[in-house]
């Protein structure tokens, strides 16, 4: 690794000498394990390594970017030369706001390592969530994939900074479809983390067993549960279901790149929500989103999006940050050594309110509670529409049966308005966002209570 290094500031000294404003070097050298069992058969048993440079090269207000796994002395030339090129068609040219020269080592946190585990242990744990899942007469296929990774990352710039990262990731997704008589359904699960390692499964909440139960309760509820009614009716939404809406539908639309041609824009500053509501993107204890900087070296901050009703602040790296006159607050982040760092979540939430689930259901006499999604989709105007995985009536007060092919639409920016109550519990779901390229991430929040402007339907 001390020759790696070397070879990267000696690479940094050259792109400045050929006109690099500002240079910057990303080194990842990564290793992953992947499982794959799907029926009883094993699709997948593999481990691959994969290691490389990205260059970026800021001169005279234009980008360049190139990659390599061999030549990084190529690169860097490769990277001078297209922005040098591009600068000669950039009317408007790129800064960058100003962040500290951080020099630091962020080691894992997780207590057992995947690197750790006996690769025969994972496939045994595979199995043991397959056999859990066939264990009702309904499941009739099931699809449980495996993944870890560990390895480094080092970033170094020009500007001083040089950062180390013990990168470690844990994710597991489970799908499984049923049918029992003429019915069929089905419901997906997935676990991601990288701050928990192994000692992850120990929890209740993550063992093969919990997980299995709810994905037995989420298929038999889709396949026996009621249609729903079409139309517009209060909802109480869980966790899941609010996280969802916060990331697809309001998370996007407060990165900064995507602000610009949003309804966001002119509405920094104003009221767009009750007093009692707050949303961040911030760092979550079990997030998958969770780092200590982003990929140019800005440390991360808690990022109060929504704040008392208030469109408070955007998500920014720091050409951004420049074009904002704001401060950088670490959202540039790239899948991996082949993309160059774009603006992305972290971990998108609701924040926590003063009200019980059964607070929020006591004077309902018809709506539905929205535990689960399966898939959803989002534009720039915030319209949103979301498949249900799990969902109940609320009739009279009372949360009653299962609703079954239903999904909700509606505009984040009009049910933010509409929201009556925040619940007091909290918990968040785990995903890939793609946005261009892959990136983990988190969402969720308490309970909520919104009274009208989404509108429930079939999928049929």
């Amino acid at each position: 690794m001390v020759v790696v290094l070397m070879d990267i500031h000696e690479a940094v000294k050259y792109g400045e000498k050929l006109g690099g404003d500002y240079v910057e070097i990303r080194y990842e050298e990564i290793n992953r394990s992947n499982i794959e069992l799907k029926d009883g058969v094993f699709h997948s048993l593999a481990e691959r390594k994969s290691k490389g440079y990205a260059v970026r090269v800021l001169s005279r207000g234009a980008w360049g970017f190139a990659t390599t796994n061999k030549d990084l002395k190529r690169a860097v030339e490769d990277a001078c030369n297209l922005a040098i090129s591009s600068s000669r068609a950039v009317r408007d040219r790129i800064e960058l706001a100003e962040i500290p020269a951080n020099k630091d080592r962020v080691k894992s946190k997780m207590k057992i390592k995947p690197q750790d585990v006996d690769y025969e242990d994972k496939a045994k744990h595979v199995r043991r969530l397959e056999k859990l899942l066939k264990s009702k007469y309904y499941v009739k296929s099931s699809q449980v994939r495996y993944e870890d990774a560990h390895g480094k990352k080092i970033l170094v710039t020009n500007e001083g900074t040089e950062i180390e990262w013990d990168i470690n990731y844990i994710l597991q997704y489970i799908w499984i479809t049923g049918k029992d008589g003429n019915e069929r359904g089905a419901a997906r699960n997935m676990i991601g983390n990288v701050d928990k390692g192994w000692e992850l499964f120990e929890e209740e909440k993550f063992s093969p067993e919990h997980v299995a139960d709810e994905l037995h309760r989420k298929l038999y509820n889709q396949m026996h549960g009621i249609a729903v009614r079409r139309g517009e009716f209060p909802i109480v939404a869980g966790p899941i279901i609010v996280g969802i809406i916060a990331h697809e539908a309001l998370g996007h639309l407060a990165e900064a790149d995507l602000t610009i041609n949003s309804p966001f824009r002119d509405l920094i500053g104003k009221q767009i929500a009750p007093e009692f509501v707050s949303m961040s993107d911030r760092i979550v204890e079990g997030g998958f989103g969770n780092n200590m900087y982003d990929d140019e070296g800005t440390p991360i901050k808690d990022v109060h999006i929504i704040k008392d009703g208030i469109l408070n602040e955007i998500m920014l790296n720091r050409e951004y940050a420049k074009k904002w006159d704001m401060e950088p607050n670490g959202h540039a982040r790239a899948e991996d050594y082949s993309y160059p760092p774009i603006i992305r979540m972290r971990n998108t939430v609701f924040e926590k309110g003063d009200h019980s689930l059964e607070e929020m259901v006591e004077d309902i006499k018809f709506g539905y509670y929205l535990v689960d999604f399966r898939g959803g989709q989002a534009e720039l105007n915030s319209s949103f529409q979301v498949g249900v995985q799990e969902g109940y009536v609320i009739e009279n007060g009372e949360i009653g049966e299962p609703i079954k092919d239903t999904s909700i639409s509606g505009i984040a920016i009009e049910t933010l308005k509409n929201i009556e109550a925040v619940g007091k519990d909290f918990d968040i779901e785990y995903g890939i966002c793609g946005k261009g390229q892959s990136a983990f991430v988190s969402s969720g929040g308490p309970h909520m209570k919104i009274m009208k402007s989404i509108t429930v339907g079939g999928e049929k």
